[in-house]
């Protein structure tokens, strides 16, 4: 018998669980991809979401391969040039415009299915408006064709339920914390989440999908075109700046230009199999 066989089998062995994650997703579970992004099922959406929005390394690990980028700042975003926002790795990255999202999501694909990683059955992605709504708990309770038809028609909802003023530790919104900086700062009255700008991604309680930072820390893109004339695309879940309350209902919707950024303007990944 070849000496090397023995030898060559062992490696396949050993390589075989790699090859395997390549060609398909496990069914249940957590995901957890080349950068350390933890993804969840929403089986109601029928993709996975990342548990987390985006944040600053991960971006960083695209930015370093030199995209052209809308946004400016994003790895020193400041508000009036002045406070930080997001001022570490492990925060939200803002300043992040829709294309630059989608570009993104085109890269991570790429990079790991070249490396193996990923079967080219799946991709990273925005997830669209009616997946957003069904990982925050409102699917199938709105109406209407468009983004722009269904926005704020739920009113009173939020990712943590009914109440209002929020209960503690339901998010990163504008509080006591940015009143107290800021002077005379809208805020919620009684709430104190700690944080003037974002806050480190997961800071909070999670909704009862898993996912965080639902509502606050930053407003997140949305794949789809807002009203049907392809202008401007569709941001959900409030942001660090919002006090509500009806810019943080579950239902509610933002929309701008898709090469428009901000220091509140975020994203989060879905991974999904390809049409």
């Amino acid at each position: 018998m070849n000496p090397l066989l023995p030898r060559l089998y062992l490696l396949a062995v050993l390589a075989w669980p790699v090859m395997a994650e390549a060609q398909t997703l496990p069914s249940a579970g957590r995901w957890t991809n080349t950068l350390g992004m933890v993804f969840l099922p929403v089986p109601s959406a029928g993709v996975r979401f990342s548990i987390f929005e985006t944040r600053v390394m991960d971006f960083a690990a695209f930015a370093t391969t030199g995209p052209k980028l809308d946004g400016t700042n994003w790895n020193h975003a400041l508000y009036h040039e002045v406070t930080p926002v997001s001022p570490g790795p492990e925060y939200p990255v803002v300043n992040v415009s829709w294309n630059d999202a989608t570009a993104f999501c085109r890269w991570l694909t790429a990079t790991e299915q070249d490396a193996g990683k990923l079967s080219s059955g799946f991709e990273y992605r925005l997830p669209t408006d009616a997946e957003w709504s069904e990982a925050v708990g409102i699917g199938g309770q709105e109406s209407g064709a468009t983004p722009r038809d269904k926005n704020a028609k739920l009113a009173n909802v939020y990712p943590w339920g009914t109440q209002y003023p929020p209960p503690p530790g339901a998010g990163n919104f504008a509080d006591l914390s940015a009143k107290n900086y800021f002077t005379n700062w809208p805020h919620i009255e009684g709430y104190n989440d700690g944080f003037v700008t974002t806050s480190p991604v997961g800071s909070f309680t999670p909704e009862p999908s898993g996912l965080y930072d639902l509502a606050g820390n930053a407003l997140e893109w949305c794949a789809d075109d807002y009203d049907g004339t392809h202008k401007q695309r569709v941001l959900r879940g409030g942001a660090w700046i919002n006090c509500g309350p009806k810019s943080l209902w579950s239902s509610s919707r933002t929309h701008v230009a898709p090469g428009r950024f901000s220091v509140a303007t975020g994203f989060r990944c879905v991974l999904a199999a390809k049409p």
